[in-house]
């Protein structure tokens, strides 16, 4: 408990300390899911950031501008009913015109509980850039699908989804340390479609001097044929 104190401590005084920047927009997404078989799902997903505002040092500009638009294929199976693994590609179409394309792999594990869902997912991805070199990452992912009527969500109900994801990576021999974390409400119309929209707060640049807040209005759409 000690160390955990001591180390909030230090990063909130890294913050305090840092010259931070803000940008904010909003981050609709879209998700397909098909299983053709029992054991084999496949997963289309769109995702595209949009930014409104920017503030440095101090200063806000209100100014439209495309972030970046993420077109992403996943493959996965189930090893039981609790542990999954998939195996997906990106292609980012980038608003500054650094296009880059990303493998990815991805296992995760799911804890049911009476009026409670506990998800992990462990991910690790490689981002192919053509005027950079590539990068490496390691991630971590706590997810938490809470009900909002009753012990769990039936048809027709809203739900609370919360989330922190922990970013390591590394380009060039430099580490990069990212943060996120997301919060939502849900509404479920069944097996084949709900709807989410909260906020998408992210942190990165820890290790610069500069810390980087950017925090999207999120809308999600996903869809089971």
């Amino acid at each position: 408990m000690r160390f955990t104190l001591l180390g909030i401590l230090v990063l909130t005084a890294v913050v305090a300390a840092a010259q931070t920047r803000t940008y904010s927009g909003f981050f609709p997404e879209a998700q397909l899911t098909y299983s053709p078989t029992k054991k084999l799902k496949l997963v289309a997903k769109v995702e595209s950031q949009h930014g409104l505002i920017s503030q440095e040092n101090g200063e806000n500009a209100w100014e439209y501008y495309l972030d970046r638009t993420d077109f992403q294929g996943f493959a996965g199976t189930s090893i039981n009913p609790f542990t999954s693994v998939a195996v997906g590609y990106q292609y980012r179409w980038d608003g500054d015109g650094e296009n880059s394309h990303r493998s990815i792999q991805q296992i995760g594990f799911v804890q049911p509980k009476i009026g409670l869902r506990i998800g992990h997912r462990i991910r690790t991805d490689q981002t192919f850039l053509p005027t950079a070199s590539p990068e490496f990452r390691v991630r971590y992912r706590i997810a938490f699908d809470i009900p909002l009527e009753g012990q769990k969500v039936d048809d027709g109900e809203y739900y609370f989804v919360a989330s922190n994801e922990a970013i390591f990576g590394t380009q060039s021999g430099e580490l990069k340390i990212e943060n996120r974390l997301v919060g939502s409400l849900g509404y479920y119309f069944g097996k084949k479609q709900k709807l989410e929209a909260g906020i998408d707060y992210r942190t990165d640049d820890f290790l610069d001097g500069g810390l980087r807040q950017r925090i999207w209005l999120k809308a999600g759409w996903y869809v089971n044929i």
